[in-house]
């Protein structure tokens, strides 16, 4: 009188309507005699109670390179068959590797067999791979909910004896029409012959037996062939499709996302929902072929291809002759295992389809090579980026931060900023603009967070992209620090876009590009002139020639200022690092509000340099990313001076310069410590040099200056040129030397300063503090 009951949610065993056994699927739970022995297990512990005391607390163990594709995309499923999606987060890990579907999974699914409202056939080819043809067959069946869709699984007389007969055991419960040939045919021939004596004379979809479908994907994609009849292929997304694959196109995507691909399935149906693009060919993982072009051209060539390896491109190829297109669709994604070794016979036989696709349709190879080339599916796979980004920051608040991708001062800035945002718990969003129209947008976390498609986005056409992102994401700021290393043509147009956008956003002052093609407001020759008129602006624009790092930025000075008085009115906020470039930005904006907030520059507990004199030697140092205008042909010729002259100076540059000034400083004795990773190891080589002096020769009037912060911190005496926030900063400090800004053009002069510099008189001073 033994009696097992099972439903979804649990399975019991009675004994004489008692119930002796239990198990419970989500959560683990086995009860035996009611609960006098009780088995509990979560993702991490087993743990074992008998009449409600604990006896057993076990730690489990992880079977982190698995995932069981049927319960991917099942809830009510035994939690036995699951592995935590959240553990598998390095890259280096296996998406999934689908497993047999347990029996009962199957007794709960409906039918899906031909009927009279049958509205497309489904060919699922199998020949060998249990695991993969029975969880592909299973996601058929389950995905399918009321699609008008039959499934006619084939079996190409395959060896495996296992499959073989669960194949029959399920086709005789009815659930998918089934066939078995007699001998092997070949997979083309198969394929052919299920179109020809099995589809009942309708569409046809051919799905191979490692890929797997999600629900919703019939619907979404046969939408596309009830609107346009001249469509004559259709094929989905795909981790592993060719010029199909996502998130890399032309490679095997089979490491794993921070979401499950019937996630992505999801996501793909909002994000492209109704979005295709024509291309040449299809791919055969799950592939659409309308019947009424099967009528015109014919079926499968069995006879060129009789291996596989190019049939689906030849129809495609036939069907363009025709008059028809192929489309691949972004709003269906379907996961496909591939082949996880790439054989001697698989290349050879590779190397037969395309020798017979070239002789069939000698323009093949260029038409996809040119369609690879432009690659028009970036524009699915980088909404589907943006779609996992939203997914990825929830509901919780984000900014987006604008700013160029230079090196310099800026990452310490972002650094500093994104920490202050990321303690309130607000996502920081980066949007680097760069290399004339381009932009590449990050998101701020580890490395693992993949969206190597919102990479050099352009600028160049329309803002429809730019729009999606900023709808789909919705932050509630955007931070706006710098458009710089656009030409003119799209720093206008982003202005423009944001001046008339609806979003919030606040701009930083970190230069002067909302004033001059040049941001640090220095005349073409590198000449610091102050202030200069909006005049005077005007006239460097006609120059004959102007340094190449200019040229970009060319426009005329007033329509640069009439572009930039729109943007900075619609701006929530303007901020300012320092008095004296609010001050200077005023002069041409005398309406704006304009907030002077100071960087941030906090070092930490910085123990002040100790000094480690050098007989007849005074060492002098300067930090950071040397431009021209940050005074790097300044410090070439002081060294040069320095040497024609023999003069007890010796300089140092901890950081780098542009190359030919950097060639100019080695050769005149200079000593280069070359690029450092952060402030720590900045100040650690500043240890290591132990100046006597600091110069920091930055010939226009900064914003602020992380360099400067470095030598305060360090109470090193320094000089500066007696202009912009260096001069700020330092107006009462006794032991930071001012050079007037005349001495800019004049190396010798401070030269000569440097050496009648009461050296030991500033190390007290700046000791005193």
């Amino acid at each position: 009188m033994i009696k097992r009951i099972a439903s979804q949610k649990s399975v019991k065993v009675k004994f004489l309507w008692l119930t002796i056994y239990k198990r419970n699927f989500n959560p683990r739970e086995q009860y035996f005699l009611k609960k006098l022995l009780v088995i509990k297990k979560d993702r991490t512990y087993k743990t074992v109670s008998f009449l409600g005391f604990n006896i057993l607390s076990k730690k489990q163990l992880v079977t982190n390179n698995i995932i069981n594709l049927v319960t991917d995309s099942t809830n009510n499923i035994p939690e036995a068959s699951r592995t935590n999606s959240d553990l598998l987060s390095s890259s280096n890990k296996l998406w999934f590797t689908p497993i047999s579907p347990q029996d009962q999974l199957w007794d709960r699914l409906k039918p899906a067999k031909y009927t009279s409202n049958t509205k497309c056939v489904v060919i699922l080819p199998v020949y060998k791979g249990l695991d993969e043809s029975l969880c592909s067959i299973y996601h058929a069946l389950k995905s399918r909910v009321s699609d008008q869709y039959s499934l006619l699984v084939i079996n190409d007389a395959g060896p495996d004896e296992k499959l073989n007969i669960k194949l029959n055991e399920l086709s005789k419960k009815g659930l998918f029409d089934y066939h078995l040939n007699e001998q092997n045919l070949g997979f083309v021939r198969t394929i052919n012959f299920a179109i020809n004596n099995l589809s009942h004379n309708l569409d046809v979809i051919l799905l191979n037996s490692d890929a797997f479908v999600f629900e919703g994907w019939f619907e979404r994609m046969i939408d596309y062939a009830d609107k346009d009849e001249t469509i004559a292929t259709i094929t989905p997304m795909s981790n592993n499709a060719t010029i199909c694959s996502y998130p890399f196109t032309c490679q095997d995507n089979n490491h794993n996302l921070e979401i499950s691909p019937s996630e992505l399935d999801k996501l793909a149906a909002k994000i492209n929902k109704g979005s295709y693009i024509e291309t040449p060919t299809g791919v055969g993982f799950c592939f659409y072929m309308r019947r009424t072009v099967i009528n015109q051209i014919g079926m499968l060539d069995d006879n060129s291809f009789k291996v596989g390896y190019g049939e689906e491109n030849d129809f495609c190829m036939r069907a363009i002759h025709a008059g028809f297109k192929n489309i691949i669709i972004g709003d269906v994604f379907v996961y496909h295992v591939g082949s996880v070794s790439f054989s001697a016979i698989k290349a050879e036989n590779m190397k037969k389809g395309e020798n017979a696709l070239n002789l069939k349709h000698p323009n093949y190879l260029n038409l996809v090579h040119n369609f690879i080339n432009v690659d028009p599916v970036f524009i699915l796979r980088r909404n589907l980026d943006v779609a996992r980004l939203k997914l990825k920051i929830g509901q919780s608040e984000s900014i987006v931060i604008v700013t160029h991708a230079w090196e310099g001062g800026i990452n310490t800035y972002l650094e500093k900023i994104i920490g202050q945002y990321t303690d309130q718990g607000i996502n920081c969003i980066l949007l680097k603009v760069h290399d004339k129209k381009l932009y590449s947008i990050y998101f701020h976390e580890n490395g693992q967070f993949n969206l190597c498609n919102l990479k050099n986005l352009s600028l160049s056409c329309d803002f429809g992209f730019l729009d999606l992102f900023f709808k789909t994401i919705q932050p509630i700021l955007v931070h706006i620090n710098s458009f710089a290393s656009l030409d003119w043509h799209h720093h206008e147009k982003i202005l423009s876009y944001f001046a008339s956008s609806n979003l919030t956003y606040k701009f930083i002052i970190h230069d002067y590009a909302c004033m001059s093609y040049d941001y640090k407001l220095l005349k073409p020759e590198y000449i610091y002139e102050g202030v200069p008129s909006l005049a005077r602006r005007n006239h460097w624009y006609n120059v004959k020639t102007v340094p190449v790092d200019y040229d970009i930025n060319i426009a005329d000075a007033y329509a640069r200022h009439k572009a930039y008085a729109s943007f900075l009115k619609n701006c929530f906020k303007i901020e300012s690092p320092s008095y004296c470039a609010r001050d200077i930005v005023l002069k041409d904006f005398p309406d704006l509000d304009i907030d002077v907030i100071p960087h941030d520059d906090e070092l930490g507990n910085i123990l002040p340099a100790e000094r480690k004199k050098q007989k007849n030697k005074i060492k002098i140092a300067s930090i950071g990313a040397l431009s021209i205008e940050k005074g790097s042909q300044l410090l070439s010729t002081l060294a040069i001076d320095s040497k024609n002259r023999n003069l007890n100076l010796s300089y140092f540059l901890v950081g780098f310069s542009n190359p030919g000034d950097q060639h100019v400083m080695k050769t005149n004795h200079v000593t280069i410590t070359g690029k450092y990773k952060n402030n720590k190891e900045c100040i650690d080589k500043i240890r290591e040099i132990s100046p006597d002096l600091i110069i920091l020769p930055s010939i226009w009037e900064e914003t602020f200056s992380y360099t400067l912060s470095i030598a305060l911190a360090l109470k090193i005496p320094t000089l500066v040129f007696d202009i912009g926030a260096q001069s700020e900063r330092t107006k009462d400090i006794s032991w930071v030397v001012k050079l007037d800004p005349l001495l800019m053009n004049n190396p010798r002069g401070i030269s000569d300063l440097i050496v009648n510099l009461n050296i030991d008189k500033l190390w007290k001073e700046a000791r005193k503090v």
